[in-house]
């Protein structure tokens, strides 16, 4: 068996980074539907309660679950695409290494955070199935996995950055977030 047998490393890495950043397209329209569908009932919530004076009760619950799946997701875009909320102060001040050293320290207690949150929130939602909502009669295990889907992608796409030992990873293909002015 010669080299030319197996795929280079350059080739899995442009392959991985290619796989993440797909996942991260899929998250970022997730999260655009969710939105667009949590602002539409919220409309609706406003119409029908103040200017037809009959509310309409499963639109609250629903708006609430739409808003908690666009943020699962849009986490998951933020962390492979480095634009999460941190605040860097101390570490900015640190010398380049050291500072190397806490940010592999603190993205290795994140994913062990989002580890754990999978690994109970994983039952937690097996457990809510049998439980509804109220009002719009959706399995509330159904709205819980949308916390254990996003923490497991978030950890993914942030092992995954981790190992490959980079800051922003991105193609030309990846989501992008325009910079506001």
């Amino acid at each position: 068996m010669d080299n030319t047998d197996q795929p280079s490393a350059s080739g899995i890495r442009k392959s991985l980074i290619s796989l993440c950043d797909k996942i991260a397209v899929v998250c970022h329209v997730i999260a655009t539907i969710a939105i667009a569908v949590m602002l539409s009932l919220v409309i609706i919530q406003v119409v029908f309660r103040y200017v037809l004076n009959t509310p309409i009760g499963w639109t609250q619950e629903v708006s609430v679950f739409s808003l908690m799946l666009a943020v699962m997701s849009g986490m998951a875009v933020a962390f492979w695409r480095g634009e999460h909320f941190r605040v860097s102060i101390f570490v900015d001040s640190l010398p380049s290494v050291l500072a190397k050293v806490v940010n592999l320290a603190s993205r290795l207690i994140t994913i062990t955070f989002l580890s754990v949150v999978v690994w109970f929130s994983y039952s937690l939602a097996l457990r809510g199935i049998r439980q509804v909502s109220p009002t719009s009669g959706i399995p509330i295990g159904y709205v819980q996995f949308f916390l254990t889907g996003g923490c497991l992608v978030a950890a993914f796409l942030l092992t995954v950055k981790t190992l490959l030992g980079q800051e922003t990873i991105s193609d030309k293909n990846a989501v992008s977030a325009e910079p506001v002015s």
